[in-house]
């Protein structure tokens, strides 16, 4: 178990600092490295938390009420995807300066937007921004220009045209009643008979109160958020608590004060936030390294005081900073430690991870939820999913991030029991297909079947890859501060570890279920030995695709048990080993490392062959197929698709042979028939592909092998208009790039002399 030592000391440290507020916190046993864990919660309170969680979670409950449903009209569609123009310019910063007033509800501001164009010929440049907003004026440089603005679209037309490099600032001035549209954008509220005004954007509310780029692959590298509000409003005093630092607050002797946050990392804009209403502050310290302190800030409601042990100010003041232990342990140093982190109470029911600030309502009074909104400050904050058919890679870690919260803090078997929840079987997707009509925050798949994505990329990596390779993509990677896709994730993974782990991805994110696991076996006695050679079969009875995975399995046998890990990666694998003992019966996959179905079935004949070799094209081909456990002899027959072009098959012998005369993907089912009466019957689904043959560089005749007739060749070709090689590139022996005489010395000095051979 991957604990710090410390973390006994940081644990006895933040009991007596929690004490010193009055609340419980019961200090357990400590294991054999001197780790101290917390009490767990009681088997009745997990058990509480795992029954409110779909209702309880914000986002999740976000989702009934978020997503457009089939038959609006279409002025009420969300614009989901970038308009092309703003691939053409990236967005270094923004500049946001606006004044509320609570008494029309209105803001009234500007927004400026540092650029880069990334095209020559940039002649306008898009921005979001909804249609209840009126935009006063726009400027590129300081000069106004002329701008159109619908459909939440706003164009500016620059009146000459910018080349790739080219800087520009643009300022959009604008005024009106900002939008909250399906709980984005900006609301005003009241809790207390005190003024809320707060924002809430994800996934694409930022455009519902200020202009921006309001799609997550393009983040500013740092942006000041500058609120003018009122200094009280109904004889409450009023502050305003963003992301990033605080810079200044200053009254303007007016009846307002203006408050200036800035956020110096990278943020997308849907976690820009602002919170103005009647604070009160708790105020604590992380050491999260010896003597190095981080502020942590938690803004919460008069009314929900820190021993409310029902509000969300109990669990941010008890559970934040052993979240931060946690967190920071398995994932790496929070990102944000050069700034703060803390909460902020809202208007909405739910929890938000805006960068640095958490928002969350008053009466979330549960553990887990401080845990999840943290972890996105690594998964959603530093660096992003884009586009959010990949929100995935937010909602897994984060909810996955509560599971290690729960290990961290209370040992393994709390943290499984928490993962045991998160289960469900026959789920859809991860990957969300469609953003303008599915479901972005579905709790069940795009929440939980991610978290045991993740869990399970964990164990097939095992802990000394996963998390190094994991903090060095929080941290270290191309996409910190920036954003990433599956497919981006996936090869930061394969480039880390050098291993392909594609396979994982394609099956996971992008199938639906699981594997549902069969298997049998069948044991014989070795006479010489007196041991015993078992055969065993594991298929995957599932209605999509495969699921390829490292499956561990664990074999009882008398007194005896043996664990052992198998690459199970067709419909069905065999296996063959040797126990003591007669086998008892197996367990697969004990520990839960696979969201799976297990079911032992009878054994039966079984076509004895996983994948196919692939045969090239114009090559000879010869592949045999094999039973086991029937009787023989077998037959066979193909009941479904067709073989290649130029190959033929046996039925008696079950051999596929020939020479593929087409390149091209098949795909076929084979049915066998033993010879016992009533006979065993199996069949079995192949995918092959016909490929192209390799080529050898130099082999210019196309001869198969590479002498003189080959300097002939490249000699007659380029001096004498001669046939070129095919393809080009066999005949750049040097990889200069290009085909001219240095190769043909080349060629000579590899034949007669012992030169290098072709690159």
């Amino acid at each position: 178990m991957y604990l710090r030592t410390v973390f006994g000391i940081a644990t006895l440290v933040f009991a007596l600092a929690a004490s010193s507020f009055g609340y419980p916190v019961f200090v357990g046993p400590s294991d054999s490295e001197g780790h101290i864990y917390l009490t767990p919660p009681s088997e009745a309170e997990m058990q509480k938390m795992l029954d409110e969680r779909l209702e309880r979670h914000g986002c999740m409950h976000k989702s009934s009420d978020s997503q457009l449903k089939t038959g609006e009209s279409a002025d009420a569609l969300i614009v989901t995807q970038p308009t092309s123009n703003m691939y053409d310019y990236d967005v270094l910063y923004y500049k946001i300066d606006v004044a509320i007033d609570f008494s029309s509800e209105t803001v009234d501001g500007y927004v400026e937007v540092a650029c880069s164009s990334l095209v020559d010929g940039l002649a306008t440049a898009d921005l979001t921004l909804t249609d209840g907003l009126t935009v006063t004026d726009v400027r590129v440089n300081g000069v106004s220009k002329s701008f159109t603005h619908g459909g939440d679209i706003l164009t500016t037309y620059f009146t000459e045209s910018l080349d790739a490099g080219d800087e520009f600032m643009l300022r959009v001035e604008y005024n009106g009643p900002p939008t909250y549209y399906n709980l984005d954008g900006m609301d005003f509220s009241s809790f207390n008979g005190r003024a809320v005004c707060y924002t809430n954007c994800e996934p694409w509310g930022a455009r519902n109160w200020w202009p921006c780029k309001d799609f997550p692959f393009d983040k500013p590298d740092s942006a000041d958020i500058i609120i003018t509000h009122p200094t009280s409003y109904g004889g409450y005093p009023m502050e305003c608590v963003s992301n990033g630092l605080l810079q200044s607050t200053d009254d303007n002797g007016n009846g307002t004060t203006t408050t200036h946050w800035f956020e110096k990392h990278p943020i997308t804009t849907y976690l820009v936030a602002i919170v103005v209403t009647d604070f009160d502050r708790l105020d604590q310290q992380w050491e999260y390294e010896p003597g190095q302190y981080m502020q942590v800030e938690h803004n919460y409601y008069p009314g929900v005081p820190p021993s409310a042990t029902w509000g969300s100010t109990y669990y941010m003041a008890n559970y934040t900073i052993p979240s931060l232990d946690a967190l920071s342990h398995w994932w790496g140093m929070y990102p944000f430690v050069d700034e703060k982190y803390g909460h902020m109470h809202y208007g909405w029911g739910g929890a938000m991870e805006h960068q640095t600030s958490t928002s969350i309502g008053p009466y979330f009074d549960t553990e887990y939820v401080i845990a999840h909104e943290l972890g996105h400050q690594w998964a959603g904050d530093q660096i992003t999913c884009s586009p959010f058919n990949h929100m995935w890679l937010n909602e897994g870690f984060a909810s996955y991030s509560e599971v290690l919260y729960f290990e961290y803090r209370y040992g393994w078997p709390t943290g499984k029991s928490w993962l045991m929840g998160q289960r469900h079987l026959n789920a859809g997707t991860p990957y969300v297909e469609n953003l303008q009509t599915d479901d972005v925050f579905d709790g069940t798949t795009v929440y939980d079947k991610a978290s045991w994505l993740v869990h399970m990329l964990r164990h097939q990596m095992g802990d000394d890859v996963f998390f190094p390779a994991m903090q060095y993509y929080f941290h270290e990677s191309e996409y910190v501060g920036r954003s990433a896709n599956t497919e981006q994730f996936s090869q930061c993974l394969s480039d880390f570890t050098g291993t392909d782990w594609s396979w994982f991805f394609d099956a996971w994110v992008y199938q639906e279920g699981q594997p549902d696991y069969e298997y049998s076996y069948i044991y014989e006695e070795n006479t010489k030995s007196s041991d015993y050679s078992v055969t065993f079969y594991l298929a995957q009875n599932n209605s999509g695709g495969v699921f390829p995975m490292n499956v561990d399995i664990v074999a009882y046998a008398g007194a005896y048990d043996s664990a052992f890990t198998v690459w199970n990666g067709t419909v069905g694998d065999i296996y063959t080993f040797t126990l003591p003992n007669a086998p008892d019966s197996f367990e697969i996959d004990p520990d839960d490392k696979i969201l799976k179905t297990v079911k032992e079935v009878e054994w039966t004949m079984h076509i004895a062959v996983g994948d196919l070799p692939d045969p090239v094209y114009g090559e000879p081909y010869s592949f045999t197929f094999t039973a086991i456990g029937g009787t023989p002899p077998y037959t066979w027959e193909k009941t479904l698709g067709q073989f290649p072009y130029g190959l033929g098959f046996n039925s008696e012998t079950g051999e596929l042979s020939g020479t593929p005369a087409w390149t091209a993907d098949y795909y076929f089912k084979l049915q066998c028939t033993d010879s016992s009466n009533p006979p065993l019957v199996e069949e079995r689904g192949y995918g092959i592909s016909v490929v192209e043959p390799s080529v050898q560089t130099g082999d210019c005749d196309n001869s198969g092998g590479i002498d003189i007739d080959d300097v002939v060749f490249l000699i007659n070709y380029i001096f004498a208009g001669g046939p070129a090689p095919d393809p080009i590139e066999v005949g750049d022996v040097d990889c200069s790039g290009g085909v001219d005489i240095d190769d043909a010395v080349y060629l000579i000095g590899y034949i007669f002399s012992g030169g290098p051979a072709p690159c």
